[in-house]
């Protein structure tokens, strides 16, 4: 399978999927590492003894984290593939399909009162028709102190940015435009889906960004759009880490202006073009008026004597 980023080459959403996405292989979460954010994910939820790995797969964030402590860790998923494969990883795993109030395990998970230190959602929200629904209900699963680790993909990434002024959107079997993705967020739209839910479920959640993860596309020219914009254009992943507080904290960071910049940018340098290249048609005009004209024309010869002159000299 093809991995892409951001936008396909062409649009795959219509396509049904033609083989289950989880996959055994040679990748490892090294807790190190602060580029993925599997691996930020499992260095963040070390020290809580109680954690839920929500979206488990194939457990490789579970078996980071049991590497480098003891602690207890269940995983739900809703692949049985991927659960027979995490389980050897997770004190309990459990096959449930989330928000689905027909699922008998979902209904069951709404009723147990087993509490956590640290639930992960990474890259799952992204997944679900109403994850605002969705984090309430971890909510109430947190233990005092507890926190919810969520890692999502960032809309305002460059590739998507870019192809949008193209009128290109389209949707990946990977990537930020994973044809299986519902929801959508940049940095400042989460905070406002956290007091959205604070305001709907009536929770009381801080959302904080800890980490995120970069990608520097290498057919675009990252220098200059890094020099136009900063990093942030470069965000792939953004990782979260909600608190349930008291008297809840929803930032409200300043609205960026960075895509006008990329837009006047974009737009400045195919101004730059188009006169360079109005220039380029006047002298192309001087050249071929001077190639018609009467003195060209009978200059010809000695022009001819003179290179065949030099030729000889040469």
């Amino acid at each position: 399978m093809e991995s892409t980023l951001a936008n396909a080459k062409k649009n795959t959403l219509s396509e049904p999927p033609t083989h289950n996405k989880y996959s055994v292989n040679g990748y490892r979460v090294d807790i190190n590492n602060d580029a993925d954010s599997h691996s930020i994910l499992a260095k963040n939820a070390l020290g809580s003894k109680r954690i839920l790995d929500v979206g488990c797969g194939v457990g490789y964030i579970g078996r980071a984290i049991k590497e480098n402590q003891n602690c207890i860790i269940h995983g739900i998923d809703i692949d049985s593939t991927a659960l027979k494969y995490a389980k050897k990883y997770y004190d309990k795993t459990i096959l449930m399909e989330l928000g689905n109030k027909h699922n008998d395990a979902y209904l069951s998970f709404l009723k147990d009162r087993t509490t956590y230190d640290c639930i992960i959602c990474g890259d799952i929200i992204e997944h679900l028709v109403d994850p605002g629904c969705i984090i309430s209900v971890l909510a109430k699963k947190l233990s005092s102190g507890g926190k919810i680790l969520i890692s999502i993909p960032n809309i305002a990434y460059i590739d998507i940015i870019i192809n949008l002024i193209d009128e290109r959107f389209n949707y990946a079997n990977t990537g930020i435009l994973d044809n299986t993705h519902l929801r959508f967020w940049t940095e400042s739209s989460f905070y406002e889906f956290i007091e959205n839910v604070n305001n709907h479920y009536h929770t009381t959640l801080s959302p904080k960004l800890i980490s995120k993860t970069s990608v520097h596309p290498s057919d675009l020219d990252t220098s200059y759009f890094q020099q136009v914009c900063g990093d942030e254009i470069f965000t792939f992943q953004n990782i979260f880490q909600v608190k349930k507080k008291d008297k809840p904290n929803v930032p409200h960071p300043h609205k960026k202006t960075n895509y006008h910049k990329i837009i006047t940018s974009i737009n400045t340098k195919d101004q730059i073009i188009a006169n360079l290249e109005a220039q380029l048609a006047i002298k192309d005009k001087i050249i071929h008026d001077m190639e018609l004209s009467l003195s060209w024309k009978i200059t010809k010869p000695l022009r001819q004597a003179n290179a065949a002159f030099r030729k000889h000299k040469k």
